[in-house]
This record gives structure tokens, sequence and C-alpha cells, in this order.
């Protein structure tokens, strides 16, 4: 029966791990590396490039998440003066609501139904 090998494909920071175990052996064996007819030379600067670029990727994400946290916390007063200008403006213009796409609203016609609400009827 043959064996299974696995490697983690689809968990970059896994994968990164297993070659710099695999790398460490090879070296720690050293001339003696049945690995040696691999290029880990080649290899081993590719490793730590990707290796850059992962924790690059990682500090990133996580600076996005806070800019995101930040954005998030603004556009709450930014939607309710919106919403405050929206009743203003509809308030002035209670006859003409279609006026308020002036100001970029986006003013529907019709109001629309919750599809339960529609299907008892």
């Amino acid at each position: 029966m043959k064996k299974r090998v696995k490697i983690p494909l689809h968990n970059p920071a896994a994968v990164l791990d297993l070659a710099k175990k695999v790398e460490s052996k090879h070296l720690a064996d050293g001339d003696a590396s049945v690995l040696k007819s691999l290029n880990w030379l080649e290899i081993s600067a590719t490793l730590q490039g990707a290796i850059t670029d992962h924790e690059n990727a990682s500090r990133n994400k996580r600076e996005m998440a806070q800019a995101f946290q930040q954005r998030d916390l603004k556009l709450e007063s930014i939607i309710g003066a919106l919403r405050d200008s929206r009743d203003v403006l509809s308030g002035i213009y209670k006859k003409e609501m279609k006026v308020l796409g002036q100001w970029g609203y986006e003013v529907l016609d019709v109001r629309t139904k919750p599809v339960e609400a529609a299907s008892k009827v």
C-alpha cells in the first residue's frame, strides 16, 4: 500500500513552514543530504523571498483591517448626515421627490412590498 504524504497546498503559512523545515534538514545533513541533487540554493533564495512577501502581506492585511474599521466608524456619522439631509429635502420637496436626484439621491417610483406580504394577498 502506498503511503500518502500531505503538502498543505491551501495554507501558504504552512507551506512556507514545511519548506523551512525541509531546507533546515537538508542543510544539517550537508553533503550526505539525499536532496543534494535538487538546486536548494535557488530554492532557498525563492523561499526567503516568499517568506518576506508573506510577512508583508500579513502586515498589510492587518493595516487594511484597521483602515476599514476606521472608515466604518466615520461612515456612521456620514450616513446619519445623509439621512438627515434626505429628510429635510423630502420635507421641502414633498410633492416633487424626483428633485432629490439633483443631490445624487436615487428616488424610487414605487415602494416594493416584501415577498411574504405579497404572497398572502
